[in-house]
């Protein structure tokens, strides 16, 4: 075993961390819909709260693997890697410039005490917005994954990196309805 291979495994156990940070964050945002007083809330962002630590610490490693990687094979200025570093920073803006803040409006809209859901914290939950930039995100790290595996030419990569964010927003749909998402008849 060399360096390559222990170097290509903590990528793969990064990007492996990225996922469950991702997947959390899906699962929260789905749950949190489901919520009807402040308690119920509080304890799913105190379970989103890991989220932002595992993919930050994860995303930190993968970038800094695969800038390795990419260096030691000589594949810095393939096209499908520009294309994966634009794919990453749009992730990183979606997480910053539009995740957080919406996590923090939640947080700032629940009222102290355990205390049914006043309306414009019921609104801040309920809303799709926050499942739909998820889930665009989580879809556009795969297609970044995809990206690494194929390899293929820039038209193609910009076009999985296309079809995989139009694949989160499908995925969001049933995230639009007003109200909590409906469980099915027991």
């Amino acid at each position: 075993m060399n360096l390559y291979h222990n170097v290509l495994f903590v990528h793969i156990v990064s990007a492996l961390a990225l996922f469950l940070g991702y997947g959390l964050e899906w699962t929260v945002s789905a749950l949190l819909r489901h919520s009807s007083t402040t308690d119920q809330a509080r304890a799913w962002l105190r379970v989103y709260r890991v989220s932002p630590i595992l993919t930050g610490a994860a995303l930190v490693v993968l970038i800094l693997s695969g800038g390795w990687l990419a260096a030691l094979t000589g594949g810095m200025y393939h096209a499908w890697l520009i294309v994966s570093v634009a794919g990453i920073v749009v992730a990183l803006l979606i997480g910053f410039a539009l995740i957080l803040p919406r996590v923090q409006a939640i947080c700032e809209a629940l009222p102290e005490g355990n205390l049914p859901l006043t309306p414009e914290a019921l609104l801040q939950l309920q809303s799709g917005v926050l499942p739909t930039l998820i889930r665009v995100r989580v879809l556009l790290a795969v297609g970044i994954v995809y990206l690494m595996t194929a390899k293929p030419p820039l038209g193609a990569s910009l076009i999985v990196l296309a079809v995989a964010m139009v694949l989160g927003v499908i995925f969001s749909v049933t995230s639009w309805s007003r109200g909590p998402a409906k469980s099915a008849p027991a």
